[in-house]
């Protein structure tokens, strides 16, 4: 069915409303991309990112933002795969046993990014090690930015093993960004012996993909395991459900082991590499989302069916 004025002043209000309801992280979309946000009408990656903040909170999403949900849901989809184990999970870290503290091991909060504490033959200072946990438990991440799902994410303090390779952390990972089950590109972060990360991206048939000139020398070319395809094979799988998600690994031995997804990754600001961006962007249909697949109510509704109107109308233009 075409757009009428009755769509058009439904998507304008709702703009309208993006702004004044959510002004915090319209800023800091507006702040990453340079370029005036459009929310209600998502076309390019980073307004789709912004959208999924402000409108689809697929239940799902949780499970992908509770860490320890993610592993069993990864595991229940693709039993070949493995993952870091989980030694002990709580609310206190004093209660963590002892014992847990003296090889190599991580301490993670289970409802956050990057809050993390690496334990290496045992050295740990105990004293950090409970400030930190206490002050995971008290907060709640995402808030500031939007990302919704991980307030529903159980707050805990659990402890897996650290992955060794060669003697130390393994230092690659593998970063599969998919969108409506299909890989739209690969990014790889090295971490080399002083801690520094370095990055490369690739197409999904694994060709390398080159930044633009001048992006920093912690962009190189780094080599892909014979078994980037099985990797790309099962991130496929396990997205399936979402229209857009990241799926990470890691490659110890010739084994994959899954590591985690990111239902919001770099909070949606976007990648350097523009034409990966755009491509991401392009393929990503949001009329797959949960919020577009399931039937809204309120306002919600005469919103949604607004925007499959529009986005039906964009497609048809492209012609």
């Amino acid at each position: 069915m075409p757009m009428g004025m009755a769509d058009r002043a439904i998507l304008a209000a709702t703009t309208a409303w993006c702004l004044l309801r959510h002004p915090v992280i319209w800023n800091r979309t507006y702040g990453h991309s340079g370029v005036f946000p459009d929310p209600a009408r998502p076309a390019s990656y980073v307004d789709k990112f912004l959208w999924r903040k402000i409108f689809d909170h697929n239940p799902l999403y949780v499970t992908a933002c509770d860490k320890l949900a993610s592993k069993e849901y990864a595991l229940s989809i693709c039993p070949e795969l493995k993952t870091a184990k989980v030694f002990w999970s709580g609310r206190d870290a004093t209660e963590i046993p002892p014992a847990l503290l003296v090889g190599n091991v991580v301490v993670k909060a289970n409802h956050g990014c990057r809050w993390n504490m690496m334990i290496r033959s045992g050295d740990v200072d105990m004293a950090k090690l409970l400030r930190r946990t206490a002050r995971w438990m008290r907060c709640r991440y995402g808030g500031k930015f939007g990302e919704w799902a991980y307030k529903n994410a159980r707050r805990l303090i659990f402890v897996e093993e650290m992955l060794i390779q060669d003697g130390v952390p393994v230092p690659l990972e593998y970063k599969f960004h998919v969108s409506n089950g299909k890989t739209a590109y690969v990014y790889a972060a090295r971490r080399d012996g002083q801690g520094n990360e370095l990055k490369s991206h690739f197409d999904r048939d694994g060709s390398y993909a080159p930044v633009p000139p001048g992006s920093g020398s912690q962009w190189v070319k780094i080599d892909l395991p014979p078994s980037f395809l099985r990797m790309r094979e099962i991130a496929e799988r396990l997205t399936a459900p979402f229209d857009h998600m990241r799926c990470d690994f890691y490659q110890i031995d010739g084994e994959i082991y899954f590591s985690e997804f990111s239902v919001y990754p770099l909070s949606g600001k976007g990648i350097i590499n523009t034409r990966l961006r755009d491509l991401a962007g392009d393929t990503w249909d949001i009329r797959q989302s949960w919020f577009l697949s399931t039937p809204q109510s309120g306002w919600r509704r005469f919103y949604a069916a607004a925007l499959l109107r529009w986005l039906d109308a964009t497609d048809r233009q492209k012609l």
